[in-house]
């Protein structure tokens, strides 16, 4: 699936609150000490979301000291959760040595119909999906829809949930149908590939926290391209495959909230294992590696982030139908339809707040992005440019809204521009 800034063209976006600064989280502390410990956590505010599971999230700060350390650090972890636009926290001592916290939330919008469209230069999409991001109240995530696009007509379901903890996994389903005229371009779009398949892709993953950073998920996929038997160019007829797989994969992941951003550092490994029913002995047992490691951090000050990540993809006997595209090597300066078996890269730069709304913030972006790759010629190419945009962060929904970002590839002396109303997939 390509990556695409998605468009959103709900007019909820647009309410009345635009151009009014969003006010400052409000302050009203008991005696801050580390002799007083933590006795109670209370929410109110709830609506949609259960108070089972927001205590669920919290209950490890339950008999730590009072220190504004540890408030900053309960601050964080509900912020985290993604579902909750405001969050007001209050302290009581109901002892000597006790005190317990209040914390005022407003939710979230998190089911939205949700239509979108955009443009780029790779090509146009549009559609619709159906998302809940806080299903049954803990965070489960529903999602159907379906999108055309210039090459592709696809529908898709999924439907996630929540680890529990203590050896008690959460999971996730995923399913997608298409039907594809896919296009595929070497690192000088030039076109080399075109044909037409219909691919069906089913994946079941679990997933277990391993600690409060660690994560761990295993998944079960299976893949399978029926292709017609001739493409737009004369002696290639790609194959068509049934793929099973299953992949293990290890995560880190530290966040930090601090009003304005949410900077996290996190890294990432997973190894994939498959058979295919393929014709070509080379294709029988396709084995994959990949990586990713990002860093954020404010710097000099709270509305400045400085970022970095950088990931990378290794594939033996993949059939071209499972290549990966640019994000993979965590870069955005390739062509659209380009698809490679092998890729490494990053990119490093700073991201600046310009101002926050009531409905949302505003930022600027800019980096400079490197990637190694190995192009369909199978000879290895570098290729680097800077890339810069804007950005904004809806504060009612928990998507960034509206992207526009221009890129340049030295090499080729390229521009590429994207711009959308939406999200980011």
């Amino acid at each position: 699936m390509k990556k695409f800034f998605v468009g959103l063209l709900l007019a909820f976006i647009l309410f009345s609150g635009i151009a009014q600064e969003q006010p400052e989280p409000e302050q009203n502390q008991e005696q801050i000490s580390e002799n007083i410990i933590i006795s109670k956590i209370n929410f109110s505010g709830l609506k949609k979301t259960r108070n089972s599971y927001v205590q669920s999230k919290v209950k490890k700060f339950i008999g730590n000291p009072l220190t504004e350390d540890e408030l900053h650090e309960l601050e964080t972890a509900i912020q985290l959760e993604g579902i909750f636009n405001e969050i007001k926290i209050e302290t009581e001592q109901i002892s000597g040595s006790e005190a317990q916290v209040n914390v005022s939330v407003k939710e979230k919008i998190t089911f939205i119909p949700l239509p979108f469209a955009m443009y780029s230069t790779s090509g146009y999409l549009a559609g619709g999906i159906v998302l809940d991001t806080n299903a049954f109240g803990r965070k489960d995530m529903f999602m159907l829809g379906g999108f055309l696009t210039n090459t592709a007509k696809t529908g898709m379901a999924s439907f996630s949930k929540q680890p529990k903890g203590h050896g008690i996994p959460g999971f996730s389903i995923f399913f997608s149908g298409s039907k594809r005229s896919p296009e595929f371009q070497d690192l000088d779009k030039n076109l080399i590939l075109k044909y037409n398949d219909v691919l069906f892709n089913f994946a079941f993953t679990l997933t277990e926290k391993l600690s409060e950073h660690f994560s761990f998920a295993n998944n079960f996929k299976f893949v399978s391209s029926a292709t017609e038997e001739h493409s737009d160019f004369l002696g290639v007829n790609p194959e068509s495959i049934k793929v099973g797989s299953t992949s293990l994969a290890f995560g880190y992941s530290n966040s930090d909230w601090n009003g304005i951003f949410m900077s996290t550092n996190s890294a990432s490994i997973s190894a994939e294992f498959g058979i295919t029913d393929s014709d070509f002995s080379e294709f029988r047992y396709p084995l994959s590696f990949s990586f990713s490691i990002g860093e954020q951090h404010i710097i000099f000050t709270d509305r400045l982030r400085f970022y970095q990540k950088y990931s990378g993809f290794y594939a033996k006997d993949f059939n071209i139908a499972l290549f990966r595209e640019q994000d993979a090597g965590s870069v955005n300066i390739l062509p659209g339809d380009f698809s490679t078996d092998r890729i490494i890269g990053g990119n490093l730069g700073l991201e600046v707040s310009l101002k926050k709304f009531s409905w949302g913030m505003l930022s600027l972006y800019g980096d400079y992005q490197l990637v190694y790759t190995r192009d369909s010629d199978k000879e290895y190419k570098f290729e680097h440019g800077p890339n810069a945009g804007t950005r904004v962060y809806l504060a009612k929904i928990a998507f960034p809204a509206l992207a526009m970002g221009l890129a340049y590839n030295v090499p080729h002396h390229r521009w590429q521009f994207s711009a959308a109303m939406g999200v980011s997939f």
